[in-house]
């Protein structure tokens, strides 16, 4: 078999085949991430959510601790996701060395929240919310009333 001149092995092949560490930091950088993907749509709703509770309306130095938030949970969840599937987390007599790195993005990840703050961040409702609120169960503590006495 004969496969395409300057590749090594017939043609179908997976010899050219990477791990993927290089096309995953482009795709965490922005470059080629198919927004239609469900990669990117799990990373923009964390991204959000924290956003929403943070009160909304981030900063720029925010914005970008928050990406880089996102960033490090979506390789925790990739390290965890390996350790799991470990028949041991102990090799050749000593922690497996991938178990240092996912602790030290832990811990990455922590600061980044802490810097961010902890404590979520109540955003004052509008007054049309506020009048929805308020009256909405106005309406509804009458009908019930109504209902009772029609009993």
């Amino acid at each position: 078999m004969a496969g395409v001149k300057g590749r090594s092995g017939p043609p179908g092949n997976l010899n050219g085949v990477r791990h993927g560490l290089y096309s995953l930091r482009a795709l965490l950088s922005g470059d080629g991430l198919d927004q239609r993907t469900s990669l990117y749509k799990a990373l923009r709703e964390k991204e959000q959510e924290l956003i929403v509770s943070l009160g909304g309306d981030p900063s720029p130095q925010e914005k970008a601790i928050i990406a880089d938030t996102v960033k490090t949970m979506l390789f925790l969840g990739s390290l965890d996701h390996y350790l799991t599937g470990l028949k041991s987390l102990v090799r050749k007599g000593r922690v497996h060395p991938v178990l240092s790195e996912r602790t030290r993005l832990a811990t990455h990840m922590r600061e980044n929240l802490k810097t961010l703050g902890l404590k979520r961040i109540a955003s004052t409702p509008s007054l049309d919310d506020y009048i929805r609120e308020k009256y909405g169960e106005v309406e509804e503590e009458d009908e019930k009333k109504q209902e009772q006495q029609d009993a």
